[in-house]
């Protein structure tokens, strides 16, 4: 005999509709909390799309056969990434030098970023004004040298554009939509029970 839920009495069905409404909520929710993608192994190529919604910060990255960087533009300091094209190995003990707008600047290893960092205030103050930012680097080691092109934009219109997509985008109502299910079964069932006692 197929189970029909208004055999039961009327305590058991309340309880196994609240029941019912829970498992589904909680598995709904774990569904559309999981976060897409994880991290890579080490030894990944650098890849800004892989950053972007960890940082909004200002980005520029640029390679060639030799090299591959990736630069990022904090409000203190512009770090660059400078790793070994072929084998993806970080670039210790370089000299960088970093163009642009008619300024230039050198960068220094920072053994604490594992990462090259430029502090050059008259640098930083130009890469932070809104627009596009022509860079030219020269790289040099004891065995290579190269140089490198890249263009950063520094865009406040299109970083709050960005953060308001985000926060719409995470931020749907997805409780008011559960809540809605669930009063609406609760009043189906409940008056399912007033007609069946009525008649």
């Amino acid at each position: 005999m197929p189970f029909n839920i208004f055999s039961l009495r009327n305590g058991q069905r309340v309880a196994l509709l609240i029941l019912l409404c829970a498992t589904f909520i909680l598995a709904f929710l774990q569904i559309a909390n999981a976060s897409p993608g994880a991290h890579g192994p080490d030894g990944e190529h650098l890849d800004t799309s892989n950053n972007v919604a960890v940082s909004l910060n200002p980005k520029f990255e640029s390679f060639t056969e030799t090299f591959e960087l990736l630069g990022e533009l904090f409000e203190d300091k512009l770090v660059i990434f400078l790793h070994d094209f072929k084998s993806n190995v970080p670039v210790q003990g370089a000299t960088i030098e970093l163009e642009s707008g008619g300024v230039s600047a050198s960068a220094e290893y920072s053994k604490s970023l594992k990462a090259y960092a430029i502090t050059n205030q008259e640098m930083l103050e130009l890469l932070s004004q809104e627009g596009e930012h022509e860079i030219v680097l020269t790289v040099m080691t004891d065995d290579n040298g190269d140089l490198l092109s890249a263009n950063l934009v520094n865009s406040s219109s299109h970083t709050s554009n960005d953060e308001h997509e985000d926060d719409h985008h995470h931020h749907f109502p997805w409780w008011e939509v559960m809540l809605s299910i669930v009063i609406f079964g609760l009043g189906f069932l409940l008056g399912r029970l007033r007609k069946e006692n009525k008649s």
